[in-house]
């Protein structure tokens, strides 16, 4: 069983293929799929959380997904979750092509933004600035890959099993104040 911490947590958007062609790629062609244990084991946790995971050979173009996650986290931190996991279900669970606009404004109009706004944030580039500070940052901190975490002080940087994370979220919890105390108060 998970155990539920306190803490809290910052979703950051990251491209990682800024180049990629607005058709995205085909991640068997450029050698981007994962072994056959990882694919697995991924589609074990996906069942676990109860969201399907299907195989997609797309690797689409994200920077009009993370766009709408922005002009989202603008609008709050709950509608910001919501189309997160929106946009996720849509690649993950339904195969859709994230990286064209009318994937994207059929997301937005299902968590209920207004589809002209969107659309709007979709095409001016407000967010792009935003956008590069992220990757800029990112890389300053020595990350090139999703996913990656930093808890505390403590970079985590690729797919790490739960126990790492807790862990780390566990040596976080320790202050001076409370160094005494066992796990189970943590």
């Amino acid at each position: 069983m998970r155990e539920e911490f306190d803490a809290e947590l910052v979703l950051v958007p990251f491209e990682l293929r800024p180049d990629a062609p607005p058709e995205g790629l085909s991640a068997k062609a450029e050698g981007l799929t994962h072994s056959e244990r990882v694919e697995a084991r991924l589609r074990e946790l996906a069942a676990e959380a109860g969201a399907p995971m299907l195989d997609i050979d797309l690797v689409p173009n994200t920077h009009m997904a993370m766009t709408l996650g922005e002009f989202a986290r603008d609008l709050g931190e709950e509608t910001h979750r919501a189309v997160h996991a929106a946009i996720f279900g849509a690649y993950y669970g339904e195969g859709r092509d994230i990286g064209r606009r009318e994937v994207l404004l059929d997301v937005a109009t299902e968590q209920g933004l207004d589809a002209a706004e969107a659309g709007a944030a979709l095409d001016d580039g407000r967010y792009d600035e935003r956008l590069h500070e992220f990757v800029h940052l990112a890389l300053h901190l020595g990350i090139d890959t999703t996913p990656s975490a930093l808890i505390c002080n403590e970079l985590l940087i690729g797919s790490r099993p739960y126990g790492v994370l807790r862990e780390a979220v566990k040596r976080c919890l320790i202050t001076p104040q409370n160094i005494g105390e066992s796990d189970e108060t943590l």
